[in-house]
């Protein structure tokens, strides 16, 4: 997963950012011009994790914030952030 994380983090760049109020869009830019056609909403925990991500984030260190900052129980996540790394990451990267 941390590899996941590095890879996203780089691919940061490639996107551009726009919170609505507990949303983020994420909107991918295309020869430095945004692409309207295939944005993602990321709901406020998912917004949480991409404003978290940073070069020296491992998968460890961001499960240990989202805890100490949501109510949720520690399996569940576990569970539910990978999934959502993964899904990040072909969103992200496999363009």
């Amino acid at each position: 997963m941390d590899s996941l994380l590095k890879e996203i983090n780089q691919g940061k760049t490639h996107f551009v950012c726009k919170h609505t109020g507990e949303e983020l869009l994420l909107i991918p830019l295309k020869d430095n011009v945004a692409d309207f056609n295939q944005y993602l909403v990321l709901n406020e925990l998912g917004a949480y994790i991409w404003d978290a991500l940073h070069p020296e984030i491992t998968y460890a260190a961001l499960q240990n914030q989202i805890l100490n900052e949501f109510e949720v129980e520690e399996e569940n996540l576990r569970e539910d952030l990978q999934k959502f790394i993964t899904a990040l990451y072909q969103y992200t990267c496999k363009k």
